[in-house]
């Protein structure tokens, strides 16, 4: 895995934590263990899906705190049809997730 997907693994993962970032990945704990160890690759899909978490993040983030872009991941959101922004995430729902992201962010 390259050092950018690497960083960006490892700032979810302190974020969010392991568990919450694997559901992300509708993966277990372990795989995301083994996706933190050098040399690691991921699938295309994978990273792609790394990326659009990461981006989201660094999105509620940059609006509030890390603690805040935690409870927005996990918590139920009505613009996602009360779906947390992990489980939408799991099924590859990537724009909605932006989507609401934007909103929140626009509206703070």
């Amino acid at each position: 895995m390259g050092s950018d997907q690497n960083d960006a693994l490892r700032a979810l993962v302190a974020a969010l934590g392991k568990h919450a970032v694997a559901a992300i990945f509708d993966k277990d704990a372990r795989t995301i263990e083994r996706w933190l160890k050098p040399g690691a690759q991921l699938k295309v899909d994978d990273e792609k899906r790394l990326r659009d978490a990461f981006h989201v993040f660094s999105l509620i983030e940059g609006a509030d705190d890390a603690y805040v872009a935690r409870a927005w991941f996990i918590g139920m959101n009505p613009q996602l049809g009360d779906d947390s922004p992990v489980e939408r995430l799991a099924v590859g729902d990537a724009r909605s997730v932006l989507a609401a992201a934007r909103a929140y962010v626009n509206a703070g």
